[in-house]
């Protein structure tokens, strides 16, 4: 049986019916949420705006880290930012979870769980263990680029490459659409190397002018966890947990 692999480089159009998704939001939001849970977090809350991030923390009380950012930097009040660097200096087992909210990759998150009912937060970190997941639970697999401002980003786009030949690698019969065969190709433009797109990309090299460089270093590591971070529903809220 053949399986269907779809890019979609932007989450700005409308979304097929998917098996499973794997959003990637590399700068930072996934990178983000995969180190929460490989530092020992729960349950974490994403939210698409500040006002209902700053609710949801009065409501939950100060067990809650509130974390994330507008214009990449966190907003009034918050305890962090959306940096995996940041969130390493936590111990985050002191916390009963965390709520966050990002510019681009919270919103992709919830978007994508509008059409499947398996949707995973991926990144460089877990990308083959993540496209193993999403294999084993149907033949129909997307990849959803959060990109920036709803446009597609070289960051992002060179990531989804990178799984698509991961898939490749796995699947005998792959169909790609031409969303898949964009971001290959970004990969192989950049000779496989995940440094050298981000040292060529926009939205990273914005993260380096607010010294925030160490950021992209950090989310250009590749395969170095094997955890799975899946949106689900915790007291009837969106919810990743593991």
């Amino acid at each position: 049986m053949s399986v269907q692999l779809t890019v979609v480089l932007n989450p700005s159009g409308d979304l097929d019916r998917i098996d499973t998704w794997i959003v990637v939001d590399i700068l930072r939001a996934t990178t983000t949420i995969v180190t929460f849970f490989e530092m020992g977090g729960k349950v974490l809350l994403p939210v698409e705006d500040v006002e209902e991030a700053y609710s949801l923390k009065s409501k939950l009380g100060g067990k809650w880290l509130l974390m994330g950012e507008r214009k990449s930097l966190p907003p009034p009040g918050f305890d962090c930012g959306n940096s995996p660097i940041e969130l390493l200096r936590y111990n985050l087992r002191d916390f009963h979870g965390a709520i966050m909210t990002t510019t681009n990759g919270t919103k992709a998150l919830l978007r994508a769980a509008a059409s499947s009912g398996t949707v995973f937060a991926g990144c460089s970190r877990n990308a083959t263990t993540v496209v193993e997941a999403a294999i084993e639970r149907g033949n129909k697999i997307g990849i959803l680029c959060a990109g920036r401002f709803n446009r597609a980003m070289i960051d992002d786009t060179a990531c989804a490459g990178m799984m698509v030949e991961i898939a490749k690698d796995k699947i005998q019969s792959l169909k790609l659409n031409d969303g898949a065969k964009i971001a290959i190709a970004t990969w192989e433009y950049y000779d496989k190397n995940l440094m050298r797109a981000m040292t060529d990309a926009e939205h990273a090299l914005s993260l380096k002018d607010l010294g925030l460089w160490s950021d992209v270093e950090y989310a250009s590591r590749i395969d170095e966890s094997h955890t799975i971070p899946r949106l689900t529903l915790w007291n009837n809220l969106p919810a990743i947990m593991v």
